[in-house]
């Protein structure tokens, strides 16, 4: 009885996330990720063609 309701609860949680994904609430999150990475790899690219010895 406990292993089905653990089953019940975990299958509730995944639905829930499932519908905020798809009702855009992690967009503003995604877009953050999103912005994150580009500066980053900017700031690595930027460094590395500094850093270089031609």
């Amino acid at each position: 009885m406990k292993g089905i309701t653990i089953l019940i609860l975990l299958a509730a949680l995944a639905y829930g996330g499932y519908w905020l994904y798809e009702n855009h609430y992690f967009d503003g999150f995604n877009e953050a990720l999103d912005n994150t990475i580009e500066r980053t790899s900017d700031f690595a690219t930027d460094k590395a063609v500094k850093e270089a010895n031609f």
